[in-house]
């Protein structure tokens, strides 16, 4: 080898560590808990989930709880959304109850990413940016994290082959990487998968905290037939009615005499390992779970760039609609942007605690401080979220 060769081959060399280098930062900042603002002055204290499971302390799934607890009696409810960090509303709505709601009676606890593990990866071959931005009133920019739907391999390896877990679900053959679905291995076990024990830490909070209503949050694919549907277990359905009804009495009151697209469905009996059957079935909550439309989720959308996260417009999708080949899940040159998407899962979540209170006074659990609906949308979350010093 000549001296030119030599020089070549050590330059690639130095070109490819730099690349690696660069890419290391990435992946490193991915680690980095995320920054939510907790200055919320009804804060009454960030507790995390290994308090429920001490198996998960030190690890990628110790996710954070923030506590809302009036001293007051009254009813109990679980708002949590990130159990798939790729489903973005569903987390800014959790943000967005942490960093505004107060609370007079009752308490409340709040995960805005469930899945922790998750938030540390992006889907893989996706060219999934890591991170949603807003530029708040002051100037200042918030920055959110976007995660995957499945926890990062790299705190949950390998996959097995087969699995028989807590609910009776068999995860084999395609199911396999969904042992690092939050939402497929509830109830969870103790010991057992870091997944299956953040579930098994859920499972524990709820019991332990008493907890009335659980909510959790989710977005679906245009082609998903439950677009902006609530499901709820056998024993949540008359508080799902209640709620609809009245976020839908509220919108007309404000105006919107179409109200909300919300429906109501029952929990499938054979849906096992999800929140709103195995939860509902093994604590005494009344476990939900809505959907709200997100392009992204889909398999017919664009790149996925910042733009369609937040906007959520989609041309292929606007064509798909077009050519009346969606149900539910119909999107317009308007598209599906994050304001209205968390509007609808803060409506949902809402009402949900205020219609718990109506079926049963004694457990009323009453909140404030949340944005109304038309101001998310109208302001965005740039004049929602809170700066973070």
């Amino acid at each position: 080898m000549n001296a030119k060769q030599t020089t070549r081959n050590v330059l690639v060399l130095l070109i490819a560590l730099v690349l690696a280098f660069l890419a290391g930062q990435d992946f490193r900042d991915m680690q980095q808990p995320d920054k939510i603002y907790a200055e919320n002055p009804a804060l009454t204290r960030v507790a995390k989930l290994s308090e429920y499971n001490p198996n998960l302390k030190g690890t990628a799934g110790d996710t954070d709880i923030y506590v809302f607890d009036s001293g007051v009696p009254g009813g109990v409810a679980l708002v949590y959304g990130g159990t798939h960090a790729n489903e973005t509303a569903a987390v800014m709505n959790a943000i967005t109850y942490v960093e505004n709601v107060s609370v007079t009676q009752g308490k409340l606890f709040v995960m805005p990413q469930a899945n922790l593990s998750a938030f540390s990866a992006t889907l893989p071959l996706r060219a999934q940016m890591g991170h949603m931005t807003f530029t708040l009133a002051d100037g200042s920019v918030r920055t959110v994290r976007m995660g995957t739907r499945l926890a990062n391999p790299v705190h949950q390896w390998p996959d097995p082959n087969y699995r028989l877990n807590s609910s009776g679900r068999v995860l084999e053959h395609g199911e396999i990487a969904e042992i690092r679905n939050l939402n497929r291995n509830h109830p969870g076990m103790e010991d057992g998968y870091l997944v299956e024990m953040v579930c098994y830490g859920i499972r524990k909070l709820v019991e332990t905290e008493n907890v009335d209503v659980l909510y959790d949050g989710h977005e679906a694919s245009p082609e998903f037939r439950a677009v902006n549907f609530l499901i709820a277990h056998q024993r949540a359905m008359d508080l799902g009615s209640a709620a609809i009804l009245n976020a839908n009495l509220d919108a007309m009151m404000e105006g919107d005499m179409d109200g909300y697209p919300f429906k109501l469905d029952l929990s499938g009996a054979t849906s096992w390992g999800l929140s709103h059957r195995a939860l509902g079935d093994n604590t005494q909550a009344m476990a939900t779970l809505f959907e709200s439309l997100n392009p992204v989720m889909g398999f017919c959308h664009e790149k996925v760039t910042e733009a369609l996260v937040k906007d959520g417009i989609s041309p292929n999708y606007v064509h798909i609609t077009d050519l009346g080949l969606l149900g539910s899940g119909e999107l317009t040159d308007a598209g599906s942007p994050i304001e209205l998407r968390a509007g609808y899962h803060m409506e949902m979540s809402r009402h949900l605690i205020g219609a718990l209170g109506e079926l049963n006074p004694e457990k009323t659990l009453t909140i404030s401080g949340l944005p109304t609906f038309n101001d998310l949308v109208a302001n965005g979350f740039e004049g929602i979220l809170k700066p973070v010093k």
